[in-house]
């Protein structure tokens, strides 16, 4: 299914009380980074609803725990499967991600940030963590299935085209290839809408 679509949905990946750990987590992080005025607000969302915190592994052992999930290495290590006698991979970058109600969607993009044609190997592959519930109205991913294979990035034009809304339980990880179209959807509910993205590239 990923090789088809470019994305799969992994469920059941973290239990409900290491969701609940993470959530204060992260919160507090925010609290923190906002009142010494070093939190980022993300440059692409104009509303100025979309917050991140980064480099998570840098904060707290919890995020070094998770993204050592055996699940998700093993998926990754399949992804970035070639002979090599170095490590596959490595991770790039762990952050979280909060949509704040109001928070725009994004444009439409891939994060294998190379000039086209995109390789047709996979060089980015990306885990987006579920920790609030992804519905219809607040923000969930949105995807173009199979838009990896196309080895072009998309144009404004393509905002337009069908999008898949990936609607996932709390305690899911979205695995998506690195040349997939996606983006966030804008959050039109009350709360926030937590996710944690962690992005690993191949070891060239």
């Amino acid at each position: 299914f990923f090789s088809e679509n470019g994305y799969v949905l992994l469920k059941n990946v973290i239990n409900k009380n290491k969701l609940k750990k993470i959530k204060e987590e992260v919160y507090k992080l925010y609290y923190y980074e906002s009142k010494k005025n070093s939190n980022y607000v993300y440059k692409f969302d104009k509303s100025g609803k979309t917050k991140r915190i980064w480099n998570l592994i840098n904060k707290s052992k919890i995020f070094r725990d998770l993204i050592q999930n055996k699940r998700i290495n093993g998926f990754m290590e399949w992804i970035f499967e070639r002979k090599t006698n170095h490590h596959k991979y490595f991770l790039s970058s762990f952050q979280a991600n909060i949509l704040q109600p109001g928070s725009k969607k994004q444009k439409l993009h891939v994060d294998t940030p190379v000039p086209e044609p995109l390789p047709k190997w996979p060089m980015k592959a990306n885990s987006i963590w579920v920790i609030d519930e992804f519905n219809e109205f607040n923000g969930s991913t949105e995807v173009i299935p199979k838009s990896h294979k196309k080895l072009f990035k998309p144009k404004p034009k393509d905002n337009n085209k069908k999008i898949k809304k990936i609607i996932a339980e709390p305690g899911s990880v979205i695995i998506t290839h690195g040349t997939l179209w996606h983006r966030a959807g804008e959050n039109n509910s009350y709360n926030d809408r937590i996710a944690l993205l962690g992005s690993f590239a191949a070891s060239y």
